[in-house]
C-alpha cells in the first residue's frame, strides 16, 4: 500500500472513530448486558401464572442455549463460506497449531481477538462477525476503539489482518494478532 493510501486510510479511521467512540465511563458508553423484565419466581413457574413477557424471555433464553456453540458456527460459516483451513488461518495470522487447537477441541475458547481475525480471515459481514463473536461469549462495543477500527474494515470490505494491525498499531493499540512485529512486510505497508 503506498504512502498515500495509507494516509487516507488512518484519517478514515481516525473520522471513524471521532464520529463512533464513546469511552466506557461516559453517559451511554459500555453497560454490562443484563435481561431487563418481569422476575421469574419458582412460585410464579409453579402456579403457570407468568406474564407473557416473562415467557418470551423464558423462551428466547431456551432457544439461545439450543444455538450452535463457538466451534459448531465457526466449522458451519467455514464451510459456508467455502474457504479451506489452511487459507483461514494463514489469512487470520493464525499459526496452524492454535488453529488445529481449535478444530479438534469443541470446548476451546478464543479470545476475542482471536475471533476478531477468524470474522476477517472469513470475510464475514458485520453480523455474521456479531453472531460469531456472541456464540464465544463476546459483543463489538462502541466503548473500544479496536472493536470500532474492525468493524470499520469489515464495513468496508476490507479484510486483511495485517492492514488492521498495521492500523491498530499506529495509534497505540495493541494489534489482533500478536506476532506482527516479528515479521516483515513484503508491501512495505
Amino acid at each position: 500500500m503506498n504512502d498515500d493510501k495509507k494516509k487516507r486510510l488512518l484519517k478514515d479511521v481516525q473520522s471513524y472513530l471521532k464520529e463512533h467512540y464513546v469511552p466506557a465511563d461516559a453517559p451511554g458508553g459500555f453497560a454490562a448486558p443484563f435481561i431487563v423484565g418481569a422476575a421469574l419466581s419458582t412460585r410464579a413457574l409453579q402456579k403457570g401464572s407468568l406474564s407473557h413477557a416473562a415467557k418470551d424471555a423464558l423462551l428466547h433464553g431456551l432457544q439461545e442455549m439450543l444455538q450452535p456453540g463457538f466451534h459448531d458456527l465457526l466449522f458451519k460459516l467455514i464451510k459456508k463460506k467455502g474457504v479451506r483451513n489452511v487459507d483461514l488461518y494463514r489469512n487470520a495470522d493464525l499459526t496452524k497449531a492454535h488453529f488445529s487447537r481449535m478444530k479438534n477441541d469443541e470446548d476451546y475458547h478464543p479470545s476475542k481477538e482471536t475471533v476478531l481475525a477468524l470474522a476477517l480471515g472469513l470475510k464475514l459481514t458485520l453480523d455474521e462477525t456479531k453472531m460469531l463473536l456472541e456464540r464465544a461469549g463476546y459483543t463489538l462495543t462502541n466503548s473500544s476503539q479496536t472493536d470500532l477500527i474492525v468493524e470499520f474494515f469489515i464495513q468496508r470490505h476490507l479484510y486483511d489482518v495485517n492492514e488492521v494491525n498495521e492500523v491498530l498499531d499506529e495509534l497505540g493499540l495493541p494489534t489482533i494478532t500478536n506476532h506482527r512485529k516479528t515479521k516483515e512486510r513484503k508491501d512495505d505497508w
